[in-house]
């Protein structure tokens, strides 16, 4: 993999940009599922389109979920299919993005949905070098939304 993974919790990841040359290695690496959260032509130039990556994730045996959103703009539905898919099917996932902030959101977001308080993810991503106290409430906000 031409990225290191930094690990969220016990089952989810988050990264920069991958590449459709990358996905073995997320497979090898023991992860089921990779989650875009990039919008395609975001990158004026060397960004992986979408459907490249789609099928190659698809040809390494992954699932491929996009949920693409830009800056801090998630959507509830956005957490809800996270915390869907997270709750479907067991094993590792891996989201990325231009660095991995916006996927710790997200993850942030379906954490808290899922019962884990707002310190607790804040620690987590903290840990795994993503720093969100600036979207704290907005993650809590999402949560909510989601549920509702």
């Amino acid at each position: 993999m031409s990225l290191q993974p930094m690990p969220l919790d016990d089952r989810v990841a988050v990264s920069g940009q991958l590449t459709a040359a990358d996905m073995k290695d997320v497979a090898a690496a023991g992860y089921v599922a990779v989650v875009n959260n990039r919008p395609d032509g975001e990158a004026t130039f060397g960004q992986p389109r979408t459907a490249d990556l789609q099928r190659a994730a698809a040809a390494a045996g992954l699932v491929f979920l996009d949920l693409p959103f830009s800056g801090p703009r998630a959507s509830p539905d956005q957490v809800k299919a996270l915390a869907g898919l997270l709750a479907e099917r067991e094993g590792k996932v891996l989201a990325y993005c231009k660095s991995g902030m916006r996927s710790a959101l997200l993850w942030g977001a379906a954490s808290i949905a899922a019962g884990k308080s707002l310190d607790e993810v804040l620690g987590a991503a903290a840990r795994a070098g993503q720093n969100l106290d600036q979207v704290g409430e907005l993650m809590v906000a999402l949560a909510q939304a989601s549920r509702a």
